[in-house]
């Protein structure tokens, strides 16, 4: 598959997530190789400062089919939120469940349950203590060999005590930033505690540009889903839901594909002046 079929896969703004490319210090990936069994794929966000949850069920293609994958509409989608209250999650058609009216909080484990043709999924993940971006400030550089200069953004913020794990989200003149490659993610290893200064260098900037960040929280293991998508789509395995030959690490049992998440978010925006 060419990169750009990866791209049109690859499309999870339903979902009001923006993916990000990754940053630091990380380890090498050795990817398990799978086969090419269709397999279900879920994928549900809960994001602190709403009051809805959203999961998507869907099967893959196979490996050399092109197509997207299939909507599953039939599924039984159920939450159990923070305080153990289980929720009904709603079809609302093309594979998507949703509830609103949901009571959302921090520093809370979620669990996710999905039945769907006599096979049970479950997940669990934790929303971290939300946390603000101080600032934002940009910076020029030079081009590279005599080439035109550009603008880097950085984010500035104070790290908490503890293990923590974050994921960046971009916005450029009002358009989501959604490639593969745009996916940051970094991690507190050599800064617990420490103020930390750290530029979006997955995208540089021009003079005028309006640039909306957004730092996300996320728990290990959802990041190191992110960490290994990335690692899957640098190889050119196609799309990353394709079920051969490698796939992200999963964060769900039951043998399905994708991610349960539970973010925090804090957003600001800066436009680039001289």
């Amino acid at each position: 598959m060419n990169l750009n079929t990866l791209k049109g896969i690859f499309n999870l703004t339903a979902l009001a997530l923006v993916m990000l490319a990754a940053v630091g210090c990380q380890d090498v990936i050795d990817i398990e190789l799978r086969d090419a069994d269709r397999k279900f794929v879920i994928e549900g966000d809960i994001v602190l400062g709403t009051d809805s949850a959203v999961v998507r069920v869907s099967r893959t293609t196979s490996f050399f089919d092109e197509s997207p994958p299939e909507a599953i509409n039939s599924a039984s989608v159920k939450i159990t939120m923070s305080n153990g209250d289980i929720v009904t999650l709603n079809s609302i058609g093309d594979g998507f469940y949703k509830a609103n009216g949901l009571t959302i909080t921090e520093n809370g484990t979620y669990g996710l349950n999905v039945m769907v043709e006599d096979e049970e999924f479950t997940s669990s993940t934790f929303m971290p203590a939300a946390l603000e971006i101080d600032s934002l400030f940009s910076e020029y550089a030079d081009g590279f060999f005599g080439g035109d200069g550009y603008y880097d953004v950085y984010l500035n913020f104070q790290d908490p005590i503890g293990a923590n794990y974050y994921k960046v989200n971009a916005v450029q003149n009002g358009v989501v930033l959604k490639d593969v490659f745009d996916i940051q993610l970094f991690d507190d290893s050599f800064s617990e505690g420490a103020y930390i200064r750290i530029p979006n260098f997955t995208q540089t900037y021009d003079l005028g540009d309006t640039v909306l960040l957004e730092l996300q929280s996320i728990d290990s293991k959802v990041y190191k889903y992110y960490e290994t998508f990335i690692a899957v789509a640098g190889e050119g395995a196609g799309s990353p839901f394709s079920a051969a030959p490698a796939n992200p690490e999963t964060n769900i049992s039951g043998g399905a594909l994708g991610y349960f998440g539970a973010f925090t978010s804090s957003k600001k925006e800066i436009v680039i002046l001289e």
